[in-house]
């Protein structure tokens, strides 16, 4: 059964849509091979801000192997992630916010306000 791992990204300090496809291109370059950009669009919620969404789908994974890949692809953007467990769905769901001990892994990822991570069935 296929899943698919969507990275849902708030930008903040960006009034260009080219900026925010610019970051989503290094974060697919950061992730690996096979990610979309599912969409990219204005947020409204934050001034001067974008939300980005990339999907990478898996048809050869178990949930618990997805669930630490999830982990370890999170991790090489921002972090602290909270991670949220369900046992019975067996499922994992990230979330990022930005804050003053947030450690960002690279100076072009300084842009990530809020991130969401999740592992779904395709």
């Amino acid at each position: 059964m296929n899943k698919n791992i969507l990275l849902t990204i708030i930008t903040e300090n960006q009034t260009q849509k080219v900026k925010a496809e610019k970051l989503a291109e290094l974060l697919k370059n950061e992730l690996g091979e096979g990610w979309e950009t599912e969409n990219i669009e204005k947020y409204y919620k934050f001034e001067n801000s974008f939300k980005i969404e990339l999907k990478k789908t898996f048809s050869d994974k178990t949930q618990d192997k997805l669930n630490l890949i999830g982990i370890s692809l999170a991790d090489r953007l921002v972090s602290p992630w909270l991670v949220y467990y369900d046992k019975d769905e067996n499922s994992v769901e990230l979330i990022f916010n930005k804050d003053n001990f947030s450690r960002i892994r690279k100076t072009d990822f300084n842009v990530i306000r809020w991130g969401q991570l999740l592992i779904t069935e395709a």
